[in-house]
This record gives structure tokens, sequence and C-alpha cells, in this order.
């Protein structure tokens, strides 16, 4: 189907295997685009943003109290204007992507945690804090991150958007990890790019004595030991590669820290999340969170498929 045929029609639901772009209305939106409309143009999979409105929201601004126990949305509300506008520019930016999208009214996270269960990829964008090196990691986006049932990207406000640079993963030798990598090496062998695993540690004990020197036997010993860990399990996802370029590093440090140091000069950031609990007793797990708060590329979140939420 064209886009001339498409331009007005919005869809119920999302297209099975589209990349979902949530959308708002902030300066956010453009990067988040661009970035699911470089992987739609990569993999051939159409486009579809999704602005979801909150009718009590909205309401609540002029009339709290009829705003209350809302269960219904009345025919004089009309569309905010974000999702034109938004389709508008999609079009005229890319106009060789098939671009549909969606206004629903519920909670913006409600919204794309039930796109995720037709959709390929999501992508959603967060706020940098005034004067800090950290993300804001908004209601939606940690939602989202958590919950949805297909890999999620969070795109950092002022972050590198370009897809110059490798493809970073975090690895612990986890079964998340491992479902991380499988996506990162996709996506590496998809760009060209080489795969750079991180996996760190910070306080071990050898022979009773905590390690802190380094190129000590001891050391060695330890690094060795991850460095291990790492090649065992990846063996069998990077003989599907062979002609992707690995690089594994160990390194000492906080987890967060040493992947957030390591997302500068990354096209993308992958990593698995531990998340467990139900909608409103939510838990993601805390690197997890932390790299979202601090990484200057995108990231993206895979769940392993045996977590429920």
């Amino acid at each position: 189907m064209s886009n001339e045929q498409t331009h007005d029609t919005h869809e119920d639901r999302v297209p099975p295997g589209a990349i979902v772009i949530g959308v708002d209305g902030s300066d956010r939106d453009h990067s988040c685009i661009r970035y699911g409309a470089g992987a739609a143009s990569r993999t051939g999979r159409p486009l579809h943003l999704l602005h979801a409105q909150d009718i009590a929201v909205e309401l609540a601004a002029a009339n709290p109290i009829a705003a209350r126990g809302l269960a219904f949305v009345p025919d004089f509300v009309l569309d905010s204007g974000v999702l034109r506008d938004a389709l508008a520019w999609t079009r005229e930016e890319f106009p060789d992507i098939d671009v549909t999208g969606s206004e629903p009214w519920m909670h913006p996270e409600e919204a794309l945690i039930e796109a995720s269960e037709d959709a390929y990829l999501i992508v959603v964008g967060s706020s940098r804090i005034s004067g800090l090196e950290r993300i804001l990691l908004g209601r939606s986006a940690l939602a989202v991150s958590l919950h949805s049932r297909c890999p999620v990207v969070i795109m950092p406000e002022g972050g590198r958007t370009d897809i110059d640079g490798p493809v970073v993963l975090g690895f612990d030798g986890s079964e998340g990890a491992r479902s991380a990598a499988r996506r990162a090496f996709w996506v590496a062998d998809l760009r060209g790019a080489p795969v750079r695993i991180i996996t760190s540690w910070y306080a071990e004990v050898v022979d009773g004595s905590v390690v802190t020197t380094p190129g000590t036997p001891a050391w060695e010993q330890v690094e060795s030991g991850y460095r291990r860990m790492v090649e065992e399990g990846i063996a069998d996802i990077r003989s599907e590669y062979p002609n992707t370029e690995v690089d594994i590093q160990v390194v000492r440090g906080p987890a967060a820290e040493v992947l957030a140091k390591q997302s500068a000069d990354a096209s993308l950031l992958v990593i698995g999340s531990r998340g467990r609990g139900g909608f409103r007793g939510m838990l993601l797990g805390s690197v997890s969170h932390k790299v979202l708060e601090t990484a200057t590329c995108p990231v993206m979140v895979i769940r392993d498929k045996k977590q429920k939420s």
C-alpha cells in the first residue's frame, strides 16, 4: 500500500511486525522517528506512529471534576494534531517507507505495551534532566522497558542517534543476557558493525584476599574466568555470525558505570532486563535502570522470553 493511499488512515491496531514509535509532540519525536525509520528501511518493515491520549489527563487540565471517573471519550474531544503532524513529517522525510498511525485513548504505557504484542520493535524517548548527566526515565519508558513483549529502544535526549560505531552488549552470563546477545549479533550483522561485549566485576576474592592489584596472578585469574564465561555463553550465537568482528572486554568497575562509559562511542547498547512482578509492582533490574538513565547512545532492552509480566 502506498503512502498516498494511507495518508489519512489511522489503524486501530499495529500492523503485524511493524516498528512502533511512541510520539508525544515533544522535540524527541524526530530523533525517535529517524531511528525507527532507519530500522524500517534496513529490515523492510512498516513504521507505525502511536500517540496515546489519556482523556482523564486531557480533561483534568480544564475541569478536574469532570475528569473524575471518566469511562468514555465524549464526542466533543478532538484529536490533538500530534499524530497528524508526525505522520505528515515522517512521510515527507521517508517517502519510501509505509507509515501508519494510531491515537488510542489510554495511558501511553498501556498503549505501547499492548502494541508490543504485534510489534517487531518499539522506540520511545527519554528526557535529560537539566544540568545533570542523568536521564529522566519517564513512566512510559520504564513500564515499556519492563513489560514489552518485543525489544524496546530508549532514545536518550541529546545522545547519539547515528549508526556509526560498535554494537555494545552488556553480558553477565544470564539467560536474559543470552537473549540480548542474539539480538546484538543480529543487529551488528545487519549493519556490518562489530560487536563489543562488556562484562564487569568489582569485588572478587582469591585465596582469601580481595583482588585489587592489576597484573597479579589473582587479577589475571579473575579476568580469565570472566572471559571464559563470556566465550562459553556466546559460542553458539557467535558461530551463526562468523563474519562479525567480536571484541570481548572484561572491565573492573560497577556494571552500570562501565556500560555507560562504553556507550560514548557506541551506535547501540544492548542489555537484558531482569524485570519481574505485576504492572503495579514493576521492578526493572537496578543495573538496567541506571544504564537507561546514564547511557549516551540508544539503549535496546531485551526481555528474556521466559519472563512473565
